[in-house]
């Protein structure tokens, strides 16, 4: 009971707070109380002391550009000096050796070009013919005068500090500049409205060029992959997109825009891109007999459309939207199978209108001409179909 009365006993403070003790506090109350050893105080931190950083490229680069320029501008000199001793030796007017500039050439030079003489075991100056002496001298300091500017320009390049490059101002886009012009008033409101005439003003200015397209898309390609091995199938589409991109070639395309089983296709000049379809078809039908793998036959449907549209050289033909491009695949999609589709429109812009016959359908309000080989080959004589069939080549859909 001692124990237990001991453990929960009460210590007041002098605010007059009662707080009641754990066991563990009140055997710490009733030891007794420990040395406590003195704290030394902390010295002040000093912070360490650092030199200033100073650039010496730029205090070396005087000295030694100063240092090249005065070597440079003295074996200049020093030819110049070589070529005049040299040239005096010629036949000359008796003044000029009067003349003062000459006087003090030859005190100067004299002694030197002697001692190089000496050196050389020839005589200066040479009274019987003309010495090459100072003309040697001049072929040497030019030497030397190219062998210290290789010495002293890659060190003046690394000395000299490069120039901060100048930061383009950034340009503000349309949206960032209209974001402060909150409509709040009839000011604000005008502002805007003068922008936006400005800008539909701007836009309508766009130069439009005359280009034709073309749409192909292959017929019923979903139902054809199916039951057929995928090997065969990556093989055929392969190669039939590298002729389809042969014949773009032949014809001058100017873009291409690929689907997974189709293509548009912009062209200049309208008669390439009916010249490119019409091939497209021809060749078509050899392709299905020699490089085709599949059990099927691949058909295509073709249409052709041309107008003036907005498109320039880095124009992605897949990101322009224009009814133009939207009637060519209207034309293609409707077309029959192994069939080129075109407006009544295009049909009179044609050079060559030969083999297109009316669909007796239109399409987005336009009349239709078509042109298939079936057509073509429906003109041969009976007897050329005749020996067609012998061959093998009977096909429903091309008779």
């Amino acid at each position: 009971m001692a124990t237990l009365a001991t453990t929960y006993n009460a210590r007041r403070f002098p605010a007059g707070q009662l707080i009641w003790d754990s066991p563990a506090e009140v055997h710490e109350l009733e030891a007794p109380e420990r040395p406590v050893a003195p704290v030394k105080p902390r010295a002040a931190h000093r912070s360490e002391f650092r030199f200033p950083t100073i650039k010496l490229r730029p205090i070396l680069f005087a000295p030694v550009n100063a240092l090249h320029r005065t070597l440079q501008c003295s074996l200049l000199a020093a030819i110049g000096l070589s070529l005049g001793l040299f040239g005096l030796q010629f036949p000359h007017s008796a003044e000029w050796d009067r003349a003062w500039l000459i006087v003090q050439l030859r005190e100067f030079a004299d002694p030197l070009l002697a001692s190089l003489a000496a050196w050389a075991r020839v005589q200066w100056p040479s009274p019987a013919s003309v010495s090459y002496l100072p003309l040697g001298l001049a072929l040497a300091v030019w030497f030397a005068r190219r062998c210290s500017r290789a010495i002293f320009l890659p060190i003046l390049a690394v000395l000299r500090e490069p120039e901060p490059a100048e930061e383009e101002p950034r340009r503000s886009t349309f949206v960032e500049e209209l974001q402060p012009l909150a409509v709040d008033s009839e000011q604000s409101r005008e502002c805007l409205l003068k922008r936006y005439r400005e800008i539909d003003g701007a836009l309508r200015a766009v130069k439009r060029q005359r280009c034709a397209f073309l749409s192909i898309d292959v017929a019923g390609s979903t139902e054809m992959k199916q039951r057929e091995e995928e090997l065969k199938v990556g093989i055929t589409f392969r190669a039939y997109m590298n002729m389809l991109e042969e014949i773009f070639l032949e014809h001058n395309a100017w873009k291409q825009a690929w689907t997974p089983d189709g293509v548009m296709v912009c062209f200049h000049q309208l008669d390439s891109a009916v010249a490119a379809a019409q091939t497209v078809l021809v060749r078509l039908r050899t392709f299905n007999r020699t490089e085709n793998l599949l059990k099927t036959r691949i058909s295509v449907r073709c249409g052709v459309n041309a107008g003036r549209v907005p498109i320039f050289d880095d124009s992605k033909l897949e990101k322009i939207a224009h009814r133009v491009i939207d009637i060519t695949g209207h034309m293609q999609k409707c077309a029959q199978t192994d069939t080129l589709w075109l407006s009544t429109e295009v049909y009179k812009q044609l050079k060559d209108k030969s083999g297109f016959t009316s669909a007796g359908k239109q399409v987005d309000g336009y009349k239709v001409y078509q042109w298939s080989p079936r057509l073509t080959l429906s003109e041969q004589t009976s007897s050329a179909l005749g020996r067609q069939e012998k061959l093998g080549n009977s096909d429903p859909t091309w008779c």
